[in-house]
C-alpha cells in the first residue's frame, strides 16, 4: 500500500492527461521530495493513488494529493480512498486539499465529508485555488466513512 518508488509516481503524473492538473502548465518537477518524505503516506494502488504530506510535526494534520491515470478513476481510486483515509485516521484528525478553478477532477467528493473553506484565491500559481478540508468527525460521518467500521 505504501509506495515509495518515485518513479511510479512520475509517471502518473507525467501522464498526458494527467500533468496538465499536477503541474497547471509549470515545468514539471521531480515529486521525489514530497515520497520521500519520511512522515509522508504515499499510499498506491495500480493506476495511482493518494499522498498525504505531513504538515505538522504530531503528525495530525495532512495535505492531500491524488494522482490517477484516467484508467484509474472512478471506481478504482473511489474505492482505495476508503482504505487509506481509514488508515491515516487512526491517527490523523485533518486533511486539506486544493481544488484548481475548471479542473472539476481536482474538487474532493462530499460524499467523504470534504468541506470547502472558502472562494478560490490567487496564489501566484497559474490556476485560482480553493482549499478544502476533511476532518476525522466528517469523514466518519459521511455516507462513506459511516460504512466503514465503528470509530
Amino acid at each position: 500500500m505504501i509506495n515509495r518508488d518515485v518513479k511510479f509516481w512520475e509517471d502518473v503524473a507525467n501522464h498526458p492527461e494527467v500533468a496538465p492538473s499536477v503541474f497547471m502548465g509549470l515545468e514539471p518537477v521531480s515529486l521525489a521530495p514530497l515520497i520521500e518524505m519520511d512522515r509522508a503516506f504515499p499510499f498506491a494502488s495500480a493506476n495511482g493513488g493518494l499522498i498525504f504530506a505531513p504538515l505538522d510535526p504530531h503528525g495530525m494534520i495532512y495535505e492531500l494529493h491524488t494522482l490517477y491515470r484516467p484508467e484509474g478513476w472512478g471506481r478504482e481510486v473511489a474505492g482505495f480512498a476508503k482504505v487509506c483515509f481509514d488508515k491515516l485516521f487512526e491517527s490523523a484528525s485533518l486533511v486539506v486539499t486544493h481544488e484548481q478553478e475548471g479542473e472539476w477532477r481536482t474538487r474532493p467528493p462530499k460524499s467523504y465529508g470534504w468541506k470547502s473553506c472558502g472562494e478560490y484565491c490567487y496564489t501566484g500559481l497559474p490556476k485560482r485555488l480553493r482549499l478544502w478540508s476533511l476532518t476525522r468527525e466528517d469523514f466518519y460521518a459521511s455516507p462513506v466513512g459511516r460504512k466503514l467500521k465503528c470509530h
